[in-house]
Protein backbone atom coordinates (compact mmCIF):
# COMPACT_ATOMS: atom_id res chain seq x y z
CA UNK A 1 0.00 0.00 0.00
CA UNK A 2 2.93 2.26 0.57
CA UNK A 3 3.89 1.97 -3.04
CA UNK A 4 0.40 3.03 -4.04
CA UNK A 5 0.59 6.18 -1.89
CA UNK A 6 4.05 7.04 -3.20
CA UNK A 7 2.87 6.60 -6.79
CA UNK A 8 -0.24 8.70 -6.09
CA UNK A 9 1.91 11.43 -4.52
CA UNK A 10 4.24 11.46 -7.54
CA UNK A 11 1.28 11.69 -9.92
CA UNK A 12 -0.22 14.59 -7.93
CA UNK A 13 3.09 16.44 -7.82
CA UNK A 14 3.56 15.89 -11.56
CA UNK A 15 0.01 17.08 -12.28
CA UNK A 16 0.47 20.21 -10.17
CA UNK A 17 4.09 21.35 -10.55
CA UNK A 18 3.63 24.73 -8.76
CA UNK A 19 2.23 23.21 -5.57
CA UNK A 20 5.26 21.43 -4.32
CA UNK A 21 7.12 22.38 -1.20
CA UNK A 22 7.73 26.09 -0.74
CA UNK A 23 11.38 26.99 -1.13
CA UNK A 24 11.30 29.19 2.02
CA UNK A 25 8.70 28.49 4.67
CA UNK A 26 8.77 30.07 8.09
CA UNK A 27 7.59 27.92 10.93
CA UNK A 28 4.78 29.53 12.91
CA UNK A 29 7.00 30.07 15.93
CA UNK A 30 9.52 32.08 13.89
CA UNK A 31 6.69 34.25 12.53
CA UNK A 32 5.42 35.02 16.02
CA UNK A 33 8.90 35.89 17.30
CA UNK A 34 9.50 38.17 14.30
CA UNK A 35 6.12 39.96 14.80
CA UNK A 36 6.91 40.40 18.50
CA UNK A 37 10.31 41.92 17.71
CA UNK A 38 8.73 44.41 15.28
CA UNK A 39 6.08 45.36 17.88
CA UNK A 40 8.78 45.88 20.52
CA UNK A 41 10.81 48.09 18.16
CA UNK A 42 7.75 50.21 17.40
CA UNK A 43 7.03 50.56 21.13
CA UNK A 44 10.61 51.72 21.79
CA UNK A 45 10.44 54.33 19.00
CA UNK A 46 7.11 55.67 20.29
CA UNK A 47 8.48 55.87 23.85
CA UNK A 48 11.61 57.73 22.72
CA UNK A 49 9.55 60.23 20.72
CA UNK A 50 7.14 60.77 23.61
CA UNK A 51 9.96 61.40 26.07
CA UNK A 52 11.94 63.68 23.78
CA UNK A 53 9.07 66.04 22.91
CA UNK A 54 8.60 68.94 25.36
CA UNK A 55 5.73 68.52 27.77
CA UNK A 56 3.07 71.25 27.61
CA UNK A 57 3.39 73.72 30.47
CA UNK A 58 0.39 74.48 32.65
CA UNK A 59 -1.15 77.85 31.84
CA UNK A 60 -0.81 79.22 35.36
CA UNK A 61 2.79 78.10 35.98
CA UNK A 62 4.67 81.20 34.89
CA UNK A 63 3.66 84.18 32.76
CA UNK A 64 5.84 85.01 29.76
CA UNK A 65 8.50 87.61 30.52
CA UNK A 66 7.67 89.70 27.47
CA UNK A 67 4.42 89.71 25.48
CA UNK A 68 4.82 88.59 21.87
CA UNK A 69 4.83 91.39 19.30
CA UNK A 70 2.44 91.00 16.41
CA UNK A 71 3.93 93.68 14.20
CA UNK A 72 7.55 94.63 13.68
CA UNK A 73 8.45 97.82 15.49
CA UNK A 74 10.73 100.34 13.82
CA UNK A 75 12.49 102.59 16.31
CA UNK A 76 11.50 106.19 15.67
CA UNK A 77 13.66 109.23 16.42
CA UNK A 78 13.15 110.80 19.83
CA UNK A 79 10.57 113.53 19.44
CA UNK A 80 8.47 114.97 22.25
CA UNK A 81 4.82 114.15 21.61
CA UNK A 82 1.52 115.31 23.02
CA UNK A 83 -1.79 113.57 22.29
CA UNK A 84 -4.98 115.44 23.15
CA UNK A 85 -8.52 114.11 22.90
CA UNK A 86 -10.68 116.62 21.05
CA UNK A 87 -13.88 114.60 21.51
CA UNK A 88 -16.09 113.45 24.37
CA UNK A 89 -15.14 109.80 23.78
CA UNK A 90 -13.21 108.62 26.84
CA UNK A 91 -9.81 106.98 26.30
CA UNK A 92 -9.36 108.13 22.71
CA UNK A 93 -6.10 110.00 23.37
CA UNK A 94 -4.70 106.92 25.17
CA UNK A 95 -5.65 104.68 22.23
CA UNK A 96 -3.82 106.99 19.79
CA UNK A 97 -0.80 107.20 22.13
CA UNK A 98 -0.71 103.40 22.32
CA UNK A 99 -0.91 103.18 18.53
CA UNK A 100 2.13 105.44 18.26
CA UNK A 101 4.18 103.51 20.84
CA UNK A 102 3.33 100.25 19.05
CA UNK A 103 4.90 101.77 15.92
CA UNK A 104 8.14 102.53 17.75
CA UNK A 105 7.57 106.03 19.14
CA UNK A 106 8.47 106.83 22.73
CA UNK A 107 5.62 107.25 25.17
CA UNK A 108 4.09 110.72 24.60
CA UNK A 109 5.03 113.32 27.21
CA UNK A 110 1.40 114.38 27.49
CA UNK A 111 -1.80 112.34 26.99
CA UNK A 112 -4.87 114.31 28.03
CA UNK A 113 -8.09 115.96 26.90
CA UNK A 114 -8.30 119.13 24.84
CA UNK A 115 -10.17 121.26 27.36
CA UNK A 116 -10.78 124.06 24.86
CA UNK A 117 -12.49 122.04 22.13
CA UNK A 118 -14.29 118.71 22.67
CA UNK A 119 -15.99 118.75 19.25
CA UNK A 120 -13.09 118.31 16.82
CA UNK A 121 -14.26 116.57 13.66
CA UNK A 122 -10.88 115.59 12.19
CA UNK A 123 -7.61 114.55 13.73
CA UNK A 124 -4.89 117.15 13.14
CA UNK A 125 -1.13 116.94 13.75
CA UNK A 126 0.66 120.17 14.71
CA UNK A 127 4.41 120.73 14.76
CA UNK A 128 6.94 123.22 16.09
CA UNK A 129 9.47 124.83 13.73
CA UNK A 130 12.01 122.27 12.49
CA UNK A 131 9.75 119.26 13.17
CA UNK A 132 7.62 119.17 10.04
CA UNK A 133 9.04 115.78 8.94
CA UNK A 134 8.48 114.34 12.43
CA UNK A 135 4.86 115.48 12.27
CA UNK A 136 4.48 114.01 8.76
CA UNK A 137 5.81 110.65 10.05
CA UNK A 138 3.38 110.70 12.98
CA UNK A 139 0.52 111.57 10.63
CA UNK A 140 1.53 108.72 8.33
CA UNK A 141 1.49 106.24 11.24
CA UNK A 142 -2.00 107.38 12.17
CA UNK A 143 -3.28 107.55 8.57
CA UNK A 144 -3.87 111.30 8.87
CA UNK A 145 -3.89 113.09 5.52
CA UNK A 146 -0.95 115.43 4.81
CA UNK A 147 -3.24 118.45 4.57
CA UNK A 148 -4.06 117.89 8.28
CA UNK A 149 -0.39 118.47 9.29
CA UNK A 150 -0.05 122.13 10.28
CA UNK A 151 2.42 124.45 12.04
CA UNK A 152 1.66 124.90 15.73
CA UNK A 153 -0.15 128.09 16.69
CA UNK A 154 -0.18 129.86 20.04
CA UNK A 155 -3.22 128.00 21.42
CA UNK A 156 -1.97 124.56 20.29
CA UNK A 157 1.46 125.30 21.77
CA UNK A 158 -0.09 126.21 25.13
CA UNK A 159 -2.21 123.04 25.22
CA UNK A 160 0.64 120.77 24.03
CA UNK A 161 2.89 121.87 26.91
CA UNK A 162 6.09 122.42 24.88
CA UNK A 163 5.79 119.22 22.79
CA UNK A 164 7.48 119.30 19.38
CA UNK A 165 4.58 117.41 17.75
CA UNK A 166 0.99 117.45 19.01
CA UNK A 167 -1.86 115.23 17.86
CA UNK A 168 -5.31 116.65 18.43
CA UNK A 169 -7.62 113.65 18.04
CA UNK A 170 -10.93 114.22 16.30
CA UNK A 171 -14.16 112.28 15.86
CA UNK A 172 -12.71 110.56 12.76
CA UNK A 173 -10.74 108.29 15.20
CA UNK A 174 -13.81 107.23 17.20
CA UNK A 175 -14.28 103.47 16.77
Amino acid sequence: MTDFIDVLEQQLVAAHPGHGRRPFALPWRTTIVFAGAVAAAVAVVVAVLALSSPAPQPAASSPPTQPPQTTPVTPQPRVSLAVLNGTTTPGLARAVADALTSKGYHEPDLVTNDTTNQSRVRTTVYYEAGHRMDAADVASCLAVRPDRVLPMGVSERALADRAEVAVFVGADRVP
